[in-house]
């Protein structure tokens, strides 16, 4: 199901805190007439890994011959930065990219023996986005490149004995809606829901980004 590439990269989450602070600031230089727009945000990722946690514990029950117990994360943090084009008040084009952390999952025995396992999402996002008039509310749709990253690593008593990274790349889709305000100063806020869809081009490799951002 999940293969790829561990990717722990913070710049985007320090460019977001960066973008963010100033976006009150560009919102005063932005004309209403300027058809180019500029996103930041940031919140949670989601991926569920419950099926494939249980089924690789349990194969690895079986090739043991005893109980391989697993735990797993079901968010981490996760960021986009973007920009649109106005096509008519209604109509948008948009283009991002975004990045999650890590997704763990970590299966032990009693021995003590365990191995820590972590997937993560990143890549280009493009979409259509209709805003419905003055009600604030956005849907978009469009499509992903994007790197699904995997990372495995065997530890014993806190120490990592052997580790291994793979990766995929690929296309798929995205679907997301929200709801956008303006406050009476300009400042432009939004907040909403994204899934992309087989991220790496891994079917079943899924992504909710619930966020909260800021447009200048």
């Amino acid at each position: 199901m999940f293969n790829c590439l561990k990717r722990n990269s913070y710049a985007v989450l320090a460019a977001a805190l960066t973008l963010g602070s100033v976006a009150n600031a560009s919102a005063d230089n932005h004309s209403a007439d300027d058809p180019v727009y500029f996103t930041v945000s940031g919140g949670l990722g989601f991926a569920d890994v419950s099926s494939y946690a249980a089924s690789t514990a349990q194969l690895g029950a079986n090739a043991l011959g005893q109980t391989v117990y697993y735990s797993y994360d079901r968010a981490t943090w996760a960021g986009r930065l973007g920009g649109g084009y106005e096509i008519s008040d209604n109509v948008s084009l948009e283009l991002g990219y975004f990045m999650t952390g890590d997704i763990d999952i970590k299966y032990s025995i009693a021995s003590g023996v365990a191995v820590e396992e972590a997937f993560n999402a990143s890549g280009l996002d493009f979409a259509v986005k209709y805003d419905f008039e003055d009600s604030g509310i956005f849907v978009k749709a469009g499509m992903h490149s994007s790197d699904l990253g995997n990372s495995a690593a065997i530890t014993l008593n806190g120490t990592t004995y052997a580790s291994a990274s793979v990766s995929s790349s690929g296309t798929g889709t995205f679907i997301g809606a929200g709801f956008e305000s303006k406050a009476s100063n300009g400042d432009v806020t939004f907040f909403g829901y994204d899934l992309y869809k087989d991220i790496g081009n891994v079917t079943g490799a899924d992504f909710g980004y619930l966020y909260y951002g800021w447009r200048f």
